[in-house]
């Protein structure tokens, strides 16, 4: 049996019996990239070879209609998740996990402006334990949000060990203007091997993203590439298996260490 805990409306079901090690996905880097800024990797065999990014998500619908063209096309992501919208959808990052992409922090709340340090730990540690209980997966990967890195989410996610894990091919796809083509030919021109393709799985209308990735996957396919998760790309870049770091079990998030909740958003 298991206990049923409330958050504001939200049930987080916490199963009784604690998973084995072996069974808890773990989405982290070799040490090589521990604390650093990655933009895009040089696989150590001449390999073509991709991974396709989502932020900003879990967002109800939209996500899950890119989690079916992820399997349609047979093709691994991340995702890097925002702890409030985690919170409104807890069922989405299960769905992620199962499904075998890879997941990471990319805050809980998007700031973009400096916040205080108490605030950023607040910020990541809050996000990373929701997605903990919500999946049993434990991540040590972070975006940072609009990849600004002086608001003081990047400082501390270094000091815990997260590989900073930024983009090489920036496909705009939420600006207002952009196109499902504009997407894939933008891609494709900036597209080499070891490239972190940047996409939009939440945050507004991800219609435009969605119409486009059908393609994108099939176009990068007739050039060649594979699509692997961040986690993958990063371990095809080192000689050796490295030592992962230690996580420790982390707790559930309180109301009063949670910050306020907000409307669920419309997908």
């Amino acid at each position: 049996m298991g206990r049923q805990w409330h958050l504001w409306g939200v049930t987080v079901l916490l199963l009784a019996t604690a998973a084995t090690a072996a069974d808890v996905p773990r989405f982290v880097s070799p040490r090589k990239f521990w604390g650093q800024l990655v933009y895009q990797v040089k696989p150590l065999k001449p390999e073509k070879v991709v991974a396709l990014t989502f932020d900003d998500g879990p967002w109800g619908s939209s996500t899950r209609q890119v989690l079916q063209i992820l399997k349609e096309e047979d093709v691994k992501a991340t995702f890097f998740a925002l702890g409030k919208h985690a919170l409104m959808y807890p069922d989405v990052i299960v769905d992620i996990v199962k499904a075998g992409h890879a997941v990471g922090n990319h805050s809980w709340s998007h700031p973009y402006k400096a916040v205080a340090a108490e605030v950023a730990k607040q910020e990541i540690e809050n996000t990373s334990a929701l997605i903990a209980k919500q999946s049993q997966a434990q991540t040590r990967l972070f975006r940072p949000p609009g990849g600004n890195l002086t608001t003081g989410l990047v400082d501390y996610a270094k000091s815990k060990n997260y590989a900073i894990i930024m983009w090489s091919v920036d496909t705009h796809d939420t600006r207002p203007n952009t196109t499902a083509a504009d997407i894939v030919e933008r891609t494709l021109r900036e597209v080499k091997a070891g490239s972190i393709i940047l996409l939009h799985d939440g945050g507004g209308d991800r219609t435009t993203t969605r119409k486009a990735l059908p393609t994108l996957i099939r176009r990068l396919r007739q050039k060649g590439y594979r699509f692997v998760t961040v986690p993958e790309l990063l371990h095809l870049a080192v000689k050796a298996p490295t030592p992962q770091p230690s996580l420790s079990p982390v707790p559930l998030p309180t109301p009063e260490s949670l910050p306020s909740p907000e409307s669920v958003p419309t997908p």
